[in-house]
């Protein structure tokens, strides 16, 4: 048996090694020079304001760096609004946005100048929507049908999304006590259609091949089609849970920008796994003379189910047997027996 101190001499030898390399850099926030920064996000039907601002130091948590003698002019299909007023550097225009509507905005904060233009994308059509779980699995699931009617010749960028809201207290055993929460966040969900999620339409890489965040795609695939899509939430339940406690989920569907596209992209590409490992991508702006971006958007957003106590308080379900006789069918094995009874007695037109 070799000694404990031979063992320790090699041990000895790598902490050293690591210590030599290390090397500390120090920070001066206040060397570190601001720039510009201008985040605006036009949303179809949605009250329009802009963020202006001067950059900080990431450890700086307030909102409030303003920056001086600001002129902000803003373009909408040839008119010309001004901020009504200012809060915590975010400038209100009363104006709201629609579809096809062109954007561009004029700042001039002393010496320098800020511009950048967008459009509003319109809305994406979602009908026929369906939403219903599944306990036949070990998981419960929760499926969304819904059909996305794509305009034709009219290229739209796409980003899919699932919202979780939990509200309640939950048990942490760790420090014995309870705690409120009330948190809303994107949760993971499957999506099996190769027309959305197929390299030559998706930008977003699924993790393991199947599981997303958001899915940003094309209509590469659907350009002038109605596409029946599916896709899919695993219900997980903490054990912790105090009941009562509220899960609701909901589904989100945007129509963006090819310039919000790409931001979300390296978003997206700055929040994965591989960002742990290698130096995070720049992230895209069209914006003149300062950071961020400006880029519209139309989305919506579809209330599909709370759970409180295990059980379902609603459940939104809407399968249109007229319109798509087959659609009970394909997915008899995913709906509950009681809804497949309830659809079985509906009468027909």
């Amino acid at each position: 048996m070799i000694p404990h101190k031979f063992l320790l001499i090699p041990l000895l030898t790598f902490v050293l090694f690591f210590s030599s390399c290390e090397k500390v850099i120090e920070i001066d926030p206040l060397d570190s020079p601001s720039q510009l920064v201008l985040n605006g996000v036009p949303s179809a039907e949605k009250p329009f304001f802009v963020y202006f601002a001067n950059s900080h130091f990431f450890l700086d948590t307030s909102n409030n760096h303003p920056v001086s003698n600001v002129d902000m002019l803003l373009r909408v299909n040839g008119n010309e609004y001004r901020p009504t007023h200012a809060d915590q550097c975010r400038y209100f225009f009363n104006y709201i946005p629609h579809e096809d509507d062109s954007l561009s905005i004029r700042v001039q904060a002393g010496d320098r100048l800020v511009t950048s233009s967008t459009y509003v994308p319109r809305m994406p059509q979602i009908s026929n929507l369906a939403a219903f779980i599944n306990s036949d699995s070990t998981f419960n699931l929760l499926v969304v049908n819904f059909k996305v009617t794509d305009p034709a010749n009219y290229h739209n960028y796409y980003r899919f999304g699932i919202t979780q809201r939990d509200s309640g207290s939950i048990y942490i055993p760790y420090f014995d006590y309870s705690d409120t929460i009330d948190t809303t966040f994107n949760t993971f969900f499957f999506c099996f259609d190769k027309a959305l999620t197929s390299p030559n339409a998706a930008a977003t890489e699924a993790l393991g091949g199947y599981l997303y965040t958001q899915l940003l795609t094309t209509d590469a695939n659907i350009d002038g089609k109605t596409h029946n899509a599916s896709i899919m939430v695993i219900l997980l339940r903490d054990t912790n849970e105090i009941q009562p406690y509220i899960h609701q989920y909901s589904l989100s569907i945007e129509c963006v920008t090819p310039d919000r596209y790409r931001y979300l992209q390296d978003i997206d590409e700055i929040n994965s796994m591989m960002s742990l490992i290698a130096e995070p991508p720049e992230v895209y702006s069209n914006v003149n003379g300062a950071l961020g971006i400006f880029a519209g958007t139309a989305k919506r957003t579809f209330p599909l189910i709370t759970i409180s106590d295990g059980q379902p308080i609603n459940t939104k379900v809407n399968i249109p047997l007229n319109e798509d006789p087959t659609l009970i069918s394909r997915y008899r094995h995913l709906i509950p027996p009681h809804i497949l009874q309830k659809l079985k007695n509906r009468p027909t037109r």
